[in-house]
């Protein structure tokens, strides 16, 4: 039946601690998770605003070379292309579509210059538009122009939304929400154009300071036709012209990249239509689009401290409990075995005493017998006062209220007064002590609680007494051996001695069940483990000693002072 409760307890603290466990396992999974999403917000947040970075430098470093191409000279300049590190060709085309260059009429143009001019003829003679439309570089030059005017220079809506996110949220919330940044990168690109168009127009449009100056005219744009790049502009005169330069895309994509090689080390740009006016990785200075060829990082996610601590704190928790329900069931246990044997330990004596003294009492033992009576009432009334002093002292010691009263005394000198007790003890079963004084380890000096040492010596001696009684030869042998430091008495039996298996249970207090006590011989289980309690109540030990026959206890005790001729064991 006990088993059955504890096995009971234990599993019910067992399912528990699983519910406490999964709790705390789904938990951090859950915090984990939350801790994962959110790094992944701050990088997704820290590869946008890195993009909105790299687009600003890329179009500002756009919008000077734009700067740069609307203030040069256009075709009529006899060397403006071999000026012009990103271009192939600066040239003019009529109202018909002919190229105009002075570069070519020069008697010797260089063979680059001459070959980007016939190849772009080619190009444009491949390049066929439908009967009724313009020509294709009008074409394109209208078109160039009417996607730029297209493009958003304006995002209010973007702000006030994300004015609103900021003011509900706060900054660090909002920065890691998707639609914060796809508005934020609405307005990064409104305010590049809107830089980029002020500046083109404060150039263009600027009051020139001598007569020699350029015609009014609009700035230029990108467009591509048939996969190459160009920068076009209709001339305000003559009417129907078109001033262009014909790019090396290349060398501008390089350039261009180079710009953001610390902020996106793997990007690459793309070409796109020039209308594509709502991607976000756009440029608005040329049709460029970023690639930027990486995803957001994160590192490895770990719990944090307090997730760690709350680990701690339960598992200790989960520890404690158990601890403590195994100290109960212990302690259930040592009082349910107590009270078993106690019980039968009083039963038997108290039986005895309730006899003898009721035929005594009634006159109906002989003359003759009464001395036997007697005895016997004497020693079970010694046995009970054993008994009890046992009890008492263990609890004592079980309280803390037990307190050693040490003094220094000769070896022989604390066993001798303890000899004839002993020897009374042992004749009672027909055994006899034998003890040699005359021993030079008993001359040593020992400071020890002489009323621990005789209660220790009095529960072995029983102990022998009970369970030695029908040995060969019967007797108990108590001898002593010195080391340098200690004293240590061996009480030795010729018995059937301790089984194996119960040398590490044999110290443990009520160790002996019931059964064990009903079966056997009297006792509590008290013996040993009080006497262990008192031995190293005044820093000595008891422990049990191997020995080929019987059963021997050493009672080892500290020495005054270091002991300079000591005998080997």
């Amino acid at each position: 039946m006990r088993r059955t409760r504890h096995r009971g307890v234990t599993a019910a603290l067992a399912l528990c601690a699983a519910l406490v466990l999964g709790a705390m396992g789904w938990l951090t999974r859950s915090v984990l998770a939350a801790e994962h999403d959110r790094s992944l917000a701050e990088a997704r947040a820290d590869l946008e605003e890195r993009t909105r970075l790299a687009l600003w430098r890329m179009d500002g470093e756009g919008a000077s070379i734009l700067l740069a191409r609307n203030g040069m000279p256009g075709a009529d300049h006899p060397q403006a292309s071999r000026e012009d590190p990103l271009a192939h060709l600066h040239f003019e085309a009529d109202a018909d579509g002919k190229l105009i260059s002075l570069e070519i009429s020069d008697p010797a143009p260089p063979a680059e210059i001459a070959n980007s001019f016939n190849h772009l003829q080619s190009l444009l003679a491949q390049h066929t538009l439908q009967p009724e439309a313009d020509a294709v570089l009008q074409s394109a030059a209208k078109t160039g122009e009417a996607n730029w005017q297209a493009l958003p220079k304006s995002a209010e809506h973007q702000k006030k939304l994300n004015s609103f996110s900021r003011n509900q949220l706060g900054w660090s919330q909002s920065r890691n929400d998707t639609a914060y940044q796809s508005n934020s990168n609405g307005v990064e690109r409104a305010q590049r154009a809107k830089v980029i168009d002020q500046t083109l127009e404060a150039q263009i449009f600027a009051p020139s300071p001598t007569p020699t100056a350029l015609p009014t005219m609009n700035p230029m744009r990108a467009t591509w036709i048939a996969g190459e790049l160009f920068l076009l502009r209709q001339l305000a005169e003559p009417a129907g012209h078109i001033q262009g330069i014909w790019l090396n895309s290349t060398r501008l994509s390089e350039r261009l990249r180079a710009e953001i090689s610390d902020l996106l080390p793997y990007a690459s740009l793309d070409p796109i239509d020039a209308n594509a006016s709502e991607d976000p990785l756009a440029l608005v200075s040329f049709p460029f689009r970023l690639q930027r060829n990486e995803l957001p990082k994160i590192g490895h996610t770990k719990p944090g401290g307090a997730l760690i601590a709350g680990w701690i704190a339960v598992l200790c928790a989960i520890a404690a409990v158990a601890l403590l329900l195994r100290g109960i069931l212990q302690l259930s246990e040592r009082r349910a075995s107590f009270v078993s044997a106690v019980t039968h330990e009083l039963r038997t004596p108290l039986t005895t005493f309730q006899l003898y003294t009721e035929l005594l009492r009634k006159d109906a033992v002989k003359p003759e017998k009464r001395g036997h009576y007697f005895e016997t009432l004497h020693r079970e009334a010694v046995r009970l006062s054993h008994l009890v002093e046992n009890v008492l002292a263990f609890s004592r010691i079980e309280k803390g209220s037990a307190r050693a009263t040490l003094s220094t005394l000769r070896a022989d000198d604390l066993i001798r007064p303890l000899i004839p007790r002993l020897e009374e003890r042992l004749r009672e079963v027909g055994m006899r002590l034998h003890c040699d004084l005359q021993d030079s380890a008993w001359s040593s000096l020992v400071r020890v609680d002489a009323a621990a040492v005789d209660h220790i010596l009095t529960n072995l001696c029983d102990n022998a007494a009970k369970y030695a009684a029908h040995s060969s030869p019967a007797e108990i042998t108590l001898s002593a051996k010195t080391t340098r430091r200690t004293l240590t008495l061996f009480i030795a039996d010729q018995g059937p001695g301790i089984p194996s298996a119960e040398h590490r249970h044999v110290f443990l207090p009520f160790h002996k069940s019931a059964a064990s006590a009903a079966e056997t011989q009297p006792g509590v289980g008290l013996g040993l483990s009080l006497s262990r309690r008192l031995a190293r109540s005044f820093s000595g030990e008891l422990r049990l000693h191997p020995t080929p026959k019987g059963a021997c206890f050493a009672l080892t005790l500290p020495l005054t002072k270091p002991c300079d001729h000591f005998t080997k064991p």
